[in-house]
C-alpha cells in the first residue's frame, strides 16, 4: 500500500492585496432577464417547413440543459451586430425550458431590444434547435425524440406561444 505524502506550506501574509477597482469595477451594464420561458410542451410549427411538431413535456425535461451554444441574437439572424447577448442557466421548471437572458448593450441593436422589452413592445422568444423526430402513427405528426439546443431569439412571431420573456 502506498501511503501519500503529506506536504506543509507555510503561508506568510504579510502584503495587504487590494484589487485594481479602475479595471475590476467597470460593469458592462449587462441587462439580465431572469427565468424567460424558451420553449413548452405543445404542437409547434417549424418555422422552415411550418409543419407541426410536437414537443413532450419528458423531451423537453430530459433535454432541457442540452446545449450546444447559448447565444441569443435578432430574429434568428446571422449577421454579427444581430448577436446580443447569451442564454444562462437553462433549466426545466413549471413544465417549460427556462433560462435567464443576458444583453449586452455594446452594440445600439442590443441597446434598441433592451429599450423594446422593458417598454413591453417585444417579449416573445424563439428557439434554434436541432431534433430528431419520430412519426407518431395516432397524432399523424412527427414528435421529437431528442434535441439540442443551439441558441435563442428574441422575435416578434414565436412559433411557440408560451416563449416569453417576462411572465407579468
Amino acid at each position: 500500500m502506498m501511503m501519500k505524502k503529506k506536504v506543509r506550506t507555510i503561508h506568510n501574509p504579510l502584503i495587504k492585496f487590494e484589487y485594481d477597482k479602475k479595471q475590476i469595477g467597470k460593469s458592462t451594464g449587462v441587462r439580465i432577464y431572469r427565468n424567460a420561458t424558451l420553449l413548452a410542451p405543445g404542437t409547434w410549427a417549424d418555422s422552415i417547413t411550418n409543419s407541426p411538431v410536437v414537443y413532450p413535456r419528458e423531451i423537453l425535461r430530459k433535454y432541457a440543459t442540452n446545449w450546444e451554444e447559448r447565444y441569443l441574437n435578432i430574429d434568428h439572424s446571422t449577421r454579427v451586430l444581430d448577436r446580443i447577448g447569451t442564454v444562462e442557466n437553462p433549466h426545466f421548471e413549471d413544465g417549460r425550458v427556462k433560462a435567464d437572458l443576458y444583453i449586452y448593450p455594446v452594440t445600439q441593436n442590443a441597446k434598441d431590444v433592451i429599450n423594446l422589452i422593458d417598454k413591453g413592445l417585444v417579449n416573445w422568444l424563439s428557439v434554434e434547435i436541432k431534433t430528431e423526430d419520430i412519426w407518431d402513427v395516432s397524432k399523424n405528426l412527427r414528435r421529437v425524440n431528442w434535441m439540442s439546443f443551439i441558441g435563442c431569439a428574441v422575435v416578434l412571431y414565436p412559433a411557440c406561444e408560451e416563449a416569453i420573456i417576462n411572465e407579468s
